[in-house]
C-alpha cells in the first residue's frame, strides 16, 4: 500500500528535491512509520528518491542535463503533433500563448501514443514550471514561437536546477520538517 501510494505520488509530479518526512507520509497514508520507511528505502534502492543521511528522504533533484533532455523531447513531441495535425505555430512566443496552443494541439491530436508520451514528459516538467518563474531574456528569432519558447526554458534550466538543489537559499521552495 505505502509503496504503491508513493509511486503514484512520484509519477504525478512531486517537486524535485521535495522532502518526504516519514512521519508526515505515514500520517497522510494512515499507516505506521515501519511500512513507510520500508517503501521509501525500496524507492531509494530503485533510484526514484534520494536518502540524504541525517536529513531524510527527498524526491530526486533534477540535474540540468535531465531538464534539457526533457525540454528537447517535449519540443520534438510538440513539433511532430503540429506537423501531423497541420497546425500553424501559435501567434506569439509568450509562455501563456504557447502553453494554451500546446493544450489545444494535444487535445486535437489523433496520434494517441504521441499524446501519451507528451503527457508523461510534460508531467515531469510541471513541478519545475510551477516554481516562481526564472526569467532569462535573450535574443529570439521572432519567426519561430515554439523555438523561442523552448530556448527561454533552456536558458532558465540551470537556475531552476540550482533552486531545486537548494543552492540558492534566497528562494526556499521546500517545506521544513518541524516536529
Amino acid at each position: 500500500m505505502a509503496l504503491h501510494s508513493l509511486r503514484t505520488a512520484l509519477s504525478q509530479g512531486l517537486a524535485p528535491g521535495q522532502h518526504l518526512p516519514v512521519g508526515d507520509v505515514a500520517t497522510a497514508l494512515h499507516l505506521s512509520t515501519s511500512p513507510v520507511r520500508e517503501a521509501l528505502s525500496r524507492l531509494c534502492g530503485e533510484g526514484l528518491i534520494e536518502d540524504r543521511r541525517g536529513l531524510g528522504y527527498f524526491t530526486r533533484a533534477a540535474p540540468v542535463e535531465d531538464i534539457l533532455g526533457l525540454l528537447d523531447l517535449e519540443e520534438v513531441h510538440v513539433r511532430l503533433a503540429a506537423r501531423a495535425a497541420g497546425q500553424a505555430a501559435p501567434p506569439d512566443a509568450s509562455d501563456k500563448a504557447v502553453e494554451q496552443w500546446m493544450v489545444a494541439l494535444m487535445r486535437d491530436c489523433g496520434n494517441q501514443p504521441l499524446v501519451e508520451s507528451f503527457e508523461r514528459i510534460h508531467r515531469r516538467l510541471a513541478p519545475l514550471r510551477r516554481l516562481e518563474p526564472v526569467r532569462i531574456d535573450g535574443e529570439t528569432s521572432g519567426n519561430d514561437p515554439i523555438g523561442d519558447y523552448y530556448d527561454r526554458w533552456r536558458r532558465a534550466s540551470a537556475p531552476l536546477a540550482a533552486r531545486v538543489r537548494r543552492l540558492d537559499p534566497t528562494v526556499p521552495e521546500y517545506t521544513t520538517n518541524i516536529v
